[in-house]
């Protein structure tokens, strides 16, 4: 029933008790000396028709059984009997109670203890204004004019009139035949919609408390047009007793002229018809949206994870979002009522072209309040073009994060996680994949992991070369550590011919060769300043021929595997360790100019603190794995923003942020690798000698 309608009934019940007063009386000095008169009255006005139209709260015991309580002073000190005080006493006890409850209750009755559920529950019903307000103008009645007087039948029966009869629910008939030529009765209706915060928001306040309505499909008629929305139940919050509901619309229709599939102006109603895109359905744009991070506020039905992709849509396409962090707010509702709401975090990716398979950024904010579904799937998708390989998917989608590797290698890439994320797996596919008659590439391994896991790969360097150049640069290192006056100058010319001969020989043999992948293993010494004049003179002659002999016609890659081994960073040697940091400035040579002669870096590592920076800020574009330390995210901040690096700690395994100039994303994208099997470890075959223990030379140069 409408407030109006509210309103207009009490005033007419009123009159009615005022009518029966004078007849009863024959004047109207009952106004102020009347008992059951002043009872009467409360009861009209505290009743349904205006204060209480569902239930009774603590709120309105309390307040009842004040009014209740100062009605009882007109009641003559002479006249106070038994009852009288019974009265009292019930009244001091809602009053008492009703305040206590009001204190300690902070949750909905339903989560409170049995105790207060059970106190709370009676008061209800005791505290109710037609059972106090009745029981007081019966009493009234009695002790102005007895039970068998005429005047008390008269007052009886108005009272039987008014409640038996229940003139609330017939004023709601009596509404209905009003509007029997609009609106037709709907059953289902669950509340009334209170207000309107936008053309697809709505909040409306439940009366059915027990009613599990959370993702429920609505619909309501709005009052000021002609329309009828449909929708669903977004959101539930609390209020004391009450229960407002968030009401998300999709869409709006006329209401038939002929009125049938009206419903009640304001009146909410459960609908049972399908909605397909309440599955999809994720929440609603938030306060903070800025044009590349989108804020939301998140449903508690939909389950979404941090990588998952988001859209709005907008017009004829919809722009993409890929969810990067949450965060859970507390807002004040009234008084100490609050509420907990799930703000989620995204990180703009634009609209996907599918004509370069790539996402193109949107220059502007979403609407405010617009609906945020999950991401529906590509139908179709272009096919590579030449040069470019997948590398991956969106978490959760079949949008592929695909990698140019020509840009990847000449502007060379960082592959940076801690160990067990996936990150040398991964490194291990791309290679295979990128590796290629034109593009050769050359893995610097001091693990032996390499050539386990691929157990095709040959080592560039032969063992006889290898020892020959060993053997000149053992001799190069005694005599360099002569006086100058006495270094043998035809010696050191001799060994330095004899190391360029043999690596040159070795990186000719490849590139002229069939194979499109090799390795290059250290030779089994201990020697800490060998092994780096050793790493040192192989990138010199590798530089000197990408340049004199443009890699016999070749593209080089050149991969580090725990590239903290091979380039240091400069506060991780000793003051005096000149053959690390003489090694570390051969190959930022080709970090800083292979460029231009066609060799690049592929630089994986743990951390970035015990990385050479020199190197790392070479390289054009990151894939990141799981990280936690504090360099890597200050280094990565220069790659992505902090939306981003948030989630570097909580990435699950295989899975990675790609950013940079190779990928076809101007943003940072999360992605999951692919698992791919490998080929197992073979055995050294018998009459071969045993690789070398790798692992003591990665120990060795970590000291």
């Amino acid at each position: 029933m409408s407030r109006t309608y509210r309103l207009a009934l009490m005033v007419l019940s009123i009159a009615a008790l005022l009518i029966v007063g004078y007849a009863i009386n024959g004047s109207l000095c009952f106004l102020l000396d009347s008992f059951w008169f002043t009872a009467g009255l409360l009861l009209l006005i505290t009743l349904s028709l205006v204060d209480q139209p569902h239930f009774s709260k603590d709120a309105n015991v309390f307040i009842n059984s004040i009014t209740a309580g100062l009605s009882l002073l007109l009641v003559q000190p002479i006249e106070r009997d038994l009852l009288f005080w019974t009265f009292l006493a019930v009244i001091a006890y809602l009053l008492i109670s009703s305040y206590i409850l009001m204190l300690v209750r902070g949750k909905t009755l339903s989560a409170e203890p049995l105790a207060v559920q059970i106190l709370s529950r009676i008061n209800r019903q005791v505290g109710k204004p037609e059972v106090l307000f009745s029981a007081l103008f019966i009493w009234g009645a009695v002790r102005q004019f007895t039970m068998s007087a005429p005047e008390f039948n008269a007052l009886f029966v108005f009272w039987i009139v008014f409640m038996v009869f229940n003139i609330p629910a017939v004023a709601n008939v009596i509404e209905g035949l009003f509007d029997k030529g609009t609106f037709e009765k709907y059953e289902g209706a669950i509340g009334t919609i209170i207000s309107a915060h936008s053309s697809n928001l709505y909040t409306a306040e439940l009366s059915q408390a027990d009613v599990e309505v959370l993702g429920a499909q609505v619909v309501f008629s709005d009052r000021a047009s002609q329309l009828v929305h449909s929708g669903f139940v977004f959101k539930i919050k609390t209020l004391a007793d009450s229960i407002w509901a968030d009401i998300v619309c999709e869409k709006a229709t006329v209401v038939p002229s002929n009125g049938k599939q009206a419903f009640k102006p304001g009146i909410l109603y459960l609908d049972d018809s399908a909605r397909p895109n309440r599955d999809i359905f994720v929440g609603l744009v938030s306060a903070g949206t800025k044009v590349d991070i989108l804020k939301f506020e998140y449903t508690d039905f939909t389950e979404v994870s941090v990588g998952e992709l988001l859209e709005i849509s907008r017009g004829d396409g919809s722009i993409v979002y890929q969810v990067t962090d949450a965060s859970i707010n507390q807002d004040t509702l009234s008084g100490s009522d609050e509420t907990r709401t799930t703000i989620g975090e995204a990180v703009q990716l634009g609209i996907w072209d599918n004509s370069t398979s790539r996402f193109e950024p949107f220059g502007w904010v979403p609407n405010p309040t617009g609906i945020v579904n999950k991401a529906t799937p590509l139908e179709t998708t272009e096919p590579l073009g030449n040069g470019e390989i997948k590398i991956g998917t969106v978490p959760g989608s079949n949008y592929p994060v695909i990698m140019d590797k020509e840009t990847a290698v000449t502007h060379h890439l960082a592959i940076l996680g801690v160990t067990g994320t996936g990150k040398s797996h991964f490194a291990r596919t791309l290679i295979r994949q990128i590796a290629d008659d034109e593009l050769r590439v050359i893995v610097v391994d001091l693990t032996g992991e390499y050539k386990a896991k691929f157990p095709e790969m040959q080592s560039i360097v032969s063992q006889a070369d290898s020892e020959t150049a060993f053997g000149a640069i053992e001799k190069l290192a005694e005599e360099n550590a002569k006086f100058l006056d006495r270094r043998n100058q035809t010696v050191i010319a001799n060994q330095e011919k004899a190391v360029k001969t043999a690596f040159y020989n070795s990186i000719k043999n490849f590139l002229e060769g069939d194979e499109i992948k090799t390795v290059l293993e250290l030779p089994d010494i201990s020697n800490k300043s060998s092994i780096f004049e050793y790493v040192r003179w192989f990138f010199w002659c590798l530089f000197e021929t990408s340049k004199t002999k443009g890699n016999f016609g070749k593209r080089v890659c050149v991969v580090l595997e725990e590239a903290h081994t091979v380039v240091p960073e400069y506060n991780a040697m000793g003051s005096s360790d000149n053959a690390s940091k003489a090694s570390v400035n051969s190959i930022a040579q080709i970090a800083l100019q292979g460029r231009k002669y066609n060799i690049g870096l592929i630089v994986i590592a743990q951390r970035t603190a015990n990385v050479s920076k020199t190197i790392l800020t070479q390289c054009n574009s990151i894939i990141a794995f799981q990280e936690f330390d504090k360099t890597s995210t200050d280094f990565l901040s220069s790659y992505m923003n902090q939306s981003h690096l948030k989630t570097l700690s909580t990435l699950k395994f295989r899975t990675g942020i790609a950013v940079g100039k190779a990928f076809k994303s101007t943003v940072p994208m999360l992605f999951e690798v692919p698992f791919e099997p490998e080929n197992p470890v073979i055995e050294n075959e018998p009459g071969k000698p045993e690789m070398p223990d790798a692992s003591e030379h990665a120990s060795q140069l970590q000291e």
